[in-house]
């Protein structure tokens, strides 16, 4: 065993890869997220905004204007009641991917591990001949020179 394998090499590059990509959908998830809870902030308070009742100095509305108002209002809180489905969704899919993330970290390890071994193996290899080597050449030197 001269060198070290290469396939080790390839599976830890394929295993990085794979945790690289599984974080870069975390970060998406979490980007996604900011922007859903910045989507509920305002739909609250738009919905806030619209139930509130004219204040004093304003024009009072119509019959007709008020209803629309409620039914805008009613229209805004099925948006958020959608923003927090959709909330609830991606922090689901953030619990599966940061499982997955800890999976892909775990096959990572392995895989640095593996090459780590292997350049040990390797190394011991090396040390074990060259010390045979210089056994010989001790050996051989001893009979040269005539032996004991």
């Amino acid at each position: 065993m001269n060198q070290v394998r290469s396939c080790w090499g390839v599976l830890l590059n394929k295993a990085q890869e794979e945790v690289g990509r599984i974080q870069a959908e975390l970060q998406q998830l979490r980007e996604r997220m900011l922007s859903l809870q910045a989507s509920a902030q305002r739909l609250q308070q738009l919905h806030q905004d619209y139930l509130r009742p004219p204040q004093a100095g304003e024009v009072s509305t119509g019959m007709l204007e008020t209803l629309n108002r409620r039914q805008f209002a009613d229209q805004i809180l099925v948006l958020i009641d959608r923003v927090e489905r959709d909330k609830a969704q991606v922090e689901q899919i953030t619990a599966q991917t940061r499982a997955r993330l800890l999976a892909a970290e775990r096959e990572r390890m392995k895989m640095q591990a593996l090459v780590d071994q292997d350049a040990q193996q390797v190394k011991a290899s090396t040390r074990l001949r060259e010390q045979r080597q210089l056994d010989e050449m001790g050996t051989m030197r001893f009979n040269l020179s005539g032996g004991v």
